[in-house]
């Protein structure tokens, strides 16, 4: 069985709180935060001891879980990674993507796991377009869409509660935090990179130096193919929807309801190619909740027990930092930015 170390015990480790728990070949031995009476309560809640540091109980673990805020994620994976443990680390990877780098190329340097936590990829709806983007009824892809607006950090202009994503000392905005997923899952269903950006950011923060809530960004791929990326955290309605454009067929995933829970709920799943007399609608109710945790959790299991290549990677998270960074970059100096 394998120990593992979270370090983070903030709002997104219960998710993997549960998902540690449900999984037969780990046991949670430690919590480490700076705020001690956090730490104590998910060390109380889903076993194992308490820690103020990861230095303390190091020997004790098989691998470590990085849920901090994105900006401290550097110093703890390569520390961990240098000690001979495999890491999971939650999404963005880091911040800069100097950091992100840092990750990979330690991890990679070690012959060790270290897996981006884009748990999108195990969900229902976007697993099946994928799948449907490269079979070969569907054609060749030649561009991506996602559209997905509901309410976020900031999204009112007014900060009324403390969040690490709005706190002038963690907080990164949305094109490297919650657009991290977007890029991901653009560059996983169409096998493709990004080779130039064209961006537009803006923020209803207006007090929050450095941050930014809203992102409508063009790409052109290696491949030729386009994307585009509209999102936002200001928007009384929430909904969304991502899909591809092939050759001989379409496909996408959506949902939509009140509020935030727009952003991620994905209802539906459409489909049309050219061999088909009608468009095919499944019915998905694929809610984000705690099983996309527990299947990237269950991989990254695999690949530490099996040596198999986990299904995202530290470059993973690299790459798409490089792209949110160019994103930003296009917004701030109005021009194209190349990438490759």
């Amino acid at each position: 069985m394998l120990k593992v170390a979270i370090v983070g015990t903030g709002g997104i480790a219960r998710m993997h709180g549960v998902s540690i728990d449900e999984n037969l070949d780990l046991e949670l031995v430690a919590s480490i935060d700076i705020d001690r009476n956090k730490r104590e309560k998910f060390a109380a809640r889903w076993g194992g001891n308490a820690y103020a540091t990861l230095s303390e109980c190091m020997d004790e673990v098989d691998v470590v879980y990085v849920l901090t805020p994105p900006g401290l994620r550097r110093k703890y994976a390569v520390e961990a990674l240098e000690a001979g443990k495999h890491v999971f680390c939650e999404k963005p990877l880091a911040i800069t993507a100097e950091d992100g780098e840092a990750i990979a190329e330690t991890a990679e340097k070690k012959g060790l796991i270290a897996m981006t936590g884009f748990n999108q990829r195990y969900r229902k709806g976007y697993t099946r377009l994928h799948d449907v983007t490269f079979s070969a009824k569907f054609g060749k892809p030649y561009h991506f869409w996602c559209q997905r607006y509901g309410m976020g950090a900031g999204a009112m202009g007014k900060i009324t509660t403390h969040n690490w994503r709005t706190d002038q000392a963690t907080l990164c905005g949305m094109t490297v935090e919650s657009l991290s997923h977007d890029i991901d899952l653009m560059r996983w269903i169409m096998h493709d990179e990004v080779s130039s950006v064209v961006g537009i950011t803006s923020s209803t923060a207006k007090n929050l130096e450095g941050f930014d809530n809203n992102s409508h960004v063009l790409l052109r791929l290696e491949s030729g193919a386009s994307a585009v990326i509209d999102a936002s955290w200001s928007s009384r309605v929430g909904f969304n929807t991502r899909g591809v454009l092939g050759e001989k067929g379409t496909a996408f995933v959506s949902g939509t309801d009140i509020g935030n829970n727009g952003i991620w709920c994905s209802r539906e799943f459409h489909v049309k190619t050219d061999d088909d007399e009608y468009e095919h609608v499944e019915m998905l109710q694929d809610n984000l909740d705690e099983k996309s945790y527990m299947m990237e959790t269950d991989d990254f299991v695999s690949a530490v027990l099996t040596g198999s290549k986990p299904l995202v990677s530290a470059r993973d998270g690299y790459e798409t930092l490089r792209v949110s960074h160019a994103i930003l970059e296009s917004s701030k100096e109005a021009k194209i930015v190349l990438l490759r």
